[in-house]
């Protein structure tokens, strides 16, 4: 999977989410206390972006009809059928990398 530089880290300080994207994929970059992680930034409800939403205590709410999802699996707090893709992260040199697959790099 080719780990893709996206952000530096000073912008995105703890408690703190950001939209970033690649290619045709939108990501939301999430920082819980000092841990990166990388989601869809899309809900699949209704294509609501999540940056526009409210980040607490490792979930993202979605700004449009306030669905929940945990930043570290994906997964919905109330629809266990819905998830988001999550993306593996890494910090080096003060810049974060999203892992992305082959097939969406």
């Amino acid at each position: 999977m080719p780990s893709i530089p996206a952000i530096s880290l000073v912008q995105l300080p703890p408690g703190s989410m950001a939209s970033w994207e690649h290619e045709e994929l939108t990501i939301l970059l999430c920082n819980e206390n000092g841990e990166i992680r990388a989601i869809e930034g899309l809900c699949p409800h209704a294509r609501g972006p999540l940056a526009q939403g409210n980040f607490l205590d490792g979930l993202v709410i979605c700004p449009w009809h306030a669905w929940e999802f945990d930043t570290a699996s994906g997964q919905c707090t109330h629809n266990p059928r819905a998830a988001l893709a999550v993306y593996p992260t890494e910090v080096r040199d003060g810049i974060i990398h999203v892992q992305i697959p082959e097939s969406r790099a």
